[in-house]
């Protein structure tokens, strides 16, 4: 009998040990400061290196219908970066993600960065939806926040439901971000 809800850990685990693993790389358990890996309903996912930095302007309108891809400029980080207050970046996931077709997920920020201003913004995972997440890293402080890359950013809830009709996959308007190699603008 299939149970629907919130997946336990013993089930995100077996999603991540099948031969097409909902997530990887999988850390069975909890690591690192702030943490990263299996918690007991969820899933704790890094920060990657890989940054798009705003090369500001006052009068550049950002449309997602018609993005101005000139408005950014790649930044690969070592340990750590720098988030300057007011601002935001966008910037990716270690894991890559494949969506089973019965499954999705939300995501929320961790609370050790929450408390220090950082707003962890990612839409919805949808049922068959596979890459990497692309995030939007805000800071609402007054003061920098100071990002550790290969450490956890934020954490996945992962929900069982039936099928629906279709998965991101199948949807009318192309998936655009189907199989998305890291940090991506709006298409």
């Amino acid at each position: 009998m299939t149970m629907y809800g919130v997946l336990a850990d013993y089930e995100i685990a077996e999603l991540c040990s099948a031969d097409q693993p909902m997530l990887d790389p999988f850390t069975p358990d909890q690591r690192g400061k702030p943490s990263y890996g299996l918690g007991s309903f969820g899933y704790d996912l890094r920060l990657g290196s890989h940054f798009l930095v705003p090369l500001g302007g006052v009068n550049e309108i950002l449309d997602p219908v018609n993005f101005p891809e000139n408005h950014f400029r790649e930044h690969e980080a070592g340990d750590t970066f720098e988030l300057l207050a007011n601002s935001q970046v966008l910037s990716e996931s270690v894991e890559w993600f494949n969506m089973p077709a019965d499954v999705c997920a939300v995501c929320w920020g961790k609370s050790s960065y929450a408390r220090c201003g950082l707003v962890v913004n990612i839409t919805p995972l949808e049922p068959g939806w596979k890459g990497i997440l692309t995030m939007a890293l805000i800071n609402v402080s007054r003061s920098p926040i100071r990002l550790h890359v290969g450490q956890g950013i934020a954490q996945v809830v992962f929900f069982r439901g039936r099928r629906p009709n279709r998965t991101y996959a199948e949807k009318e308007s192309g998936g655009g971000y189907q199989n998305q190699p890291g940090v991506t603008l709006p298409k």
